[in-house]
């Protein structure tokens, strides 16, 4: 796999710090990736944070307030982080668990449980590759998980995003060698759909988060089902 991962550790013991920039930055020399690290030391600084990123080393035991309290205050706010827990006590998973952290690294840190917890934030990264189409004779850059679905109207191909429509003089099949193929699916030959923007799948229609409605093949729904499950399962 070859991008960037940008990242944040929320830790109040500057070793920890540390040893994270070290092993990350093995990990993405290893891997052909750039990183983009930031340090934050305290759970204030974090709730005061603003950067986006693709996920969090987050320590449960801070003072004043701990890590699992300030993910509250996130969550309660909309901002929901791929959190990664740091902690030494097993008896607070659960309680982890409930603010949505999807893994634990236990301390001290070592290589090969942060770099399993790496691979699985990159699973989970669909989507985060950009494209190229047109609005008013313009060319813009469209994240891949910001697109509703793809429609072929004649010799043009329509790209619809929440808030704006774009279009395309290249094919359906030729978009769907350049997607990302864990988020987008062929559901008729005039339509590929994002599977992330999906909010029910009928008979014959794909029912869309924005309220839209896409046709889905007959003989495309049973596939269409199992990629939609795949995908909510291991990438949402």
């Amino acid at each position: 796999m070859e991008g960037s991962i940008k990242a944040a550790v929320c830790d109040d013991e500057r070793s920890v710090h540390g040893v994270v920039r070290r092993l990350l930055e093995e990990y993405a020399e290893k891997h052909g990736i750039i990183l983009e690290l930031y340090h934050i030391y305290s759970a204030q600084e974090l709730l005061a944070f603003e950067k986006e990123i693709d996920f969090l080393l987050l320590d449960i035991d801070m003072p004043k307030m701990d890590g699992i309290e300030a993910a509250r205050v996130l969550n309660a706010r909309g901002i929901s982080y791929k959190i990664v827990m740091l902690t030494s006590k097993a008896e607070r998973f659960k309680e982890a668990f409930q603010i949505g952290a999807f893994r634990f690294v236990t301390k001290p840190i070592f290589a090969d449980e942060l770099y399993e917890a790496v691979d699985e934030v990159r699973e989970r990264m669909t989507g985060m590759g950009e494209i190229q189409a047109c609005r008013d004779n313009v060319s813009y850059k469209i994240v891949q998980r910001d697109i509703l679905y793809f429609m072929a109207d004649g010799n043009t191909v329509r790209i619809f995003t929440k808030q704006e429509e774009y279009r395309s003089e290249k094919p359906l099949k030729a978009w769907m060698e350049e997607l990302d193929l864990r988020m987008f699916f062929a559901c008729h030959r005039s339509y590929i759909v994002n599977l992330g923007k999906i909010a029910d799948i009928g008979s014959d229609m794909a029912i869309l988060v924005s309220g839209e409605k896409v046709p889905v093949a007959r003989r495309k729904r049973t596939g269409l089902q199992q990629a939609y499950r795949v995908y909510d399962t291991r990438r949402r």
